[in-house]
């Protein structure tokens, strides 16, 4: 799931950095480094009081009613509101978060920890669009995350410190154009297609939400653009109760087939031996990924490649033919599961922090050098 650590800030003022306690008092539990988990962390205020014509009451059940999972001290809470200071885990097992909540009980400062739904938007505004991402953590691993190859605010005391919490392998790591203003995937309704994709993984994953939920967090690492196709197939899904609505879910899936090709391995002109790799080819592109990867496993390449055949076959079986809708259902369960193998053969590779914003950037670039042309200059 995605949780959230909650604390009152206001715990800490003769600190003058009440992150730093709170960071030390959370990751010194060495729970979360024994997880072993793959999570990505952002930090930040929540509130810092209350701005005039807001409803108290009602700004405190947005923020802190409205989630499916919970442990809250409810007096600390009350007590420390509105100074709420967050840590928000993007990929945090409720077991994990139940641990952690027990390990921080006896900290002042903690008020508890709640879940967190980005498809409802007081979520999305207090607990994403405000608070900055900060850390990806991996069990001894962390890469600190700064934006739009903005090195400059990179702090290698924040690493060393991080270190001495027993994280072995630390480095930074660039974000691209996510969470800037250049991100046009931070809405309510790209969070709804997230989540209707997830809720399709759960039932169908071996693993179900814990899987779901981290697969969610790689396809946003490689392109958030993808849960256009994949939102699609499973909203579509969900309502679908004749042929024609069936074969669109297909439809949807394919075109999450072409635009995961198009992120692995774009387009080209060059063809590998006599396979074709331009923009049609789709299929042999995710074979040739595969296999820049595989050099020298022959075996396990002609496994993938063979389940890259019969997941894409099956996808289009599903636009001609009389399909049933469990089916079509397994199938779009497939390409994920097939998308997490292809992932796994190099986690490193497949996050690209500006593919997906691309059009945004060119936009950008655009208007920037409109506005700086002289007046009497044409075009």
């Amino acid at each position: 799931m995605i949780i959230a650590l909650l604390f009152n800030w206001r715990a800490y003022s003769v600190s003058g950095n009440y992150w730093h306690e709170i960071r030390d008092a959370v990751f010194s539990t060495g729970i979360i480094q024994r997880s072993g988990r793959h999570m990505k962390l952002s930090i930040g205020d929540v509130l810092v009081g209350i701005e005039r014509g807001q409803d108290p009451e009602a700004l405190f059940m947005a923020a802190f009613a409205n989630s499916e999972w919970g442990r809250v001290h409810e007096e600390r809470l009350l007590e420390g509101f509105p100074t709420v200071f967050g840590m928000v885990f993007e990929n945090m097992p409720t077991a994990l978060a139940e641990e952690l909540s027990d390990a921080l009980f006896e900290h002042g400062g903690f008020m508890g920890a709640i879940s967190i739904h980005l498809e409802f938007p007081p979520h999305l505004a207090l607990y994403r669009l405000r608070l900055p991402p900060h850390y990806r953590i991996e069990g001894m691993k962390l890469r600190s995350f700064y934006s739009m190859g903005n090195q400059d605010g990179c702090d290698p005391s924040d690493l060393e410190d991080m270190q001495r919490l027993g994280y072995e392998d630390t480095a930074f790591e660039d974000t691209g154009a996510g969470r800037t203003i250049l991100d046009d995937f931070d809405t309510p309704r790209h969070f709804e297609r997230v989540a209707a994709f997830r809720k399709l993984l759960t039932h169908w994953l071996p693993d179900g939400e814990h899987a779901s939920y981290q697969l969610t967090m790689m396809l946003e690492d490689l392109s958030p653009k993808l849960f256009n196709a994949l939102g699609a197939a499973a909203e579509r899904l969900a309502s679908a109760d004749n042929e024609e609505e069936v074969a669109q879910v297909a439809v949807s899936g394919r075109r999450y087939m072409e635009q995961l090709a198009d992120a692995l391995f774009p387009p080209t002109d060059v063809p590998r031996g006599k396979r074709k790799l331009d923009k049609q080819a789709y299929r042999n592109r995710l074979w040739a990924f595969a296999e820049d990867h595989l050099q020298g496993d022959s075996t396990r390449l002609s496994a993938i490649g063979k389940e890259v055949d019969r997941v894409i076959e099956e996808l289009n079986a599903g636009l001609h033919a009389d399909r049933p809708k469990d089916r079509v259902a397994r199938s779009i369960a497939d390409a994920a599961l097939l998308t997490a193998t292809l992932f796994a053969l190099n986690p490193n590779a497949i996050r690209n922090g500006y593919l997906a914003y691309m059009d945004s950037l060119r936009a950008f670039v655009g208007k920037l050098a409109t506005q700086s042309r002289p007046a009497n200059q044409s075009d």
